[in-house]
């Protein structure tokens, strides 16, 4: 079986299971809180009628919590996300939290998701690209990230790189099981290339451990997650 393939389809068995087993904002998960730099990115910016896209939403880890935050200026919130089982708890959790009425959701692939030009203030994509298929593909999701920003906005881009599977009961360490692990150096120097033109505002990475329970043994799954974010240039900056 091709590579990718197998990873894919081990990656969404993984993430089925898990919100099949665990609430939105469950203690002890990673789902216990929203990213904290995603939502302090809002604290900048101008909310009214914000249009937001969050790519690899998944149940609403940090669509809810923004879409609690821009309700009251008449925000909306696009998420997408491969897994309809991720969409239907992502629906069931805007209305708990009664901002059903300011998400979209939609299930599709974001390899092959179209990002109409020039739409959003602010585009999320938190534990997402590193479950494309290729560098190429990175390139031009990105791209497309880049080219549906409204000047002045704001992307905001979390992955894990250099992914690794510890085992717990054998002491193995194998490279992570994940369909594009990026060395940390290489994720940084693409995105320096496809931001060019951009304020980069945030740029780090941090050692980063999760136990999880995958191919039916406990593993702790470790990585190097990078925070790259980024603020489109007014075009009037560039006229001579």
């Amino acid at each position: 079986m091709n590579k990718f393939i197998h990873t894919r389809a081990e990656e969404i068995k993984y993430h089925q299971k898990f919100y099949s087993e665990n609430a939105l904002f469950a203690t002890g998960t990673w789902l216990a809180r929203p990213v904290k730099v995603v939502l302090e990115m809002l604290d900048i910016m101008d909310l009214n009628e914000l249009q937001v896209l969050d790519l690899g939403c998944g149940v609403g880890r940090n669509s809810i919590p923004i879409a609690e935050k821009v309700k009251a200026y008449n925000g909306m919130i696009t998420c997408v996300d491969l897994l309809q089982t991720a969409i239907d708890y992502l629906i069931e959790n805007s209305k708990t939290y009664d901002v059903q009425h300011n998400i979209i959701a939609q299930t599709a692939d974001v390899e092959t998701y179209s990002i109409q030009p020039n739409s959003f203030d602010y585009i999320v994509a938190c534990s997402c690209l590193e479950h494309l298929s290729s560098v190429d593909a990175f390139k031009t999701i990105v791209n497309g990230m880049i080219l549906g920003t409204k000047n002045d906005g704001i992307n905001a881009i979390l992955m894990s790189t250099e992914n690794q599977d510890f085992f717990l009961e054998t002491g193995e360490l194998k490279d992570g099981l994940i369909e594009l692990n990026l060395k940390t150096d290489e994720a940084f120097s693409l995105l320096h290339e496809l931001y060019k033109d951009w304020e980069i505002m945030i740029e780090r990475q941090s050692s980063h451990y999760i136990n999880e329970h995958k191919y039916g043994t406990d593993i702790e799954f470790r990585s190097n997650w990078i925070t790259f974010i980024a603020r489109k240039k007014n075009s009037s900056e560039f006229k001579g």
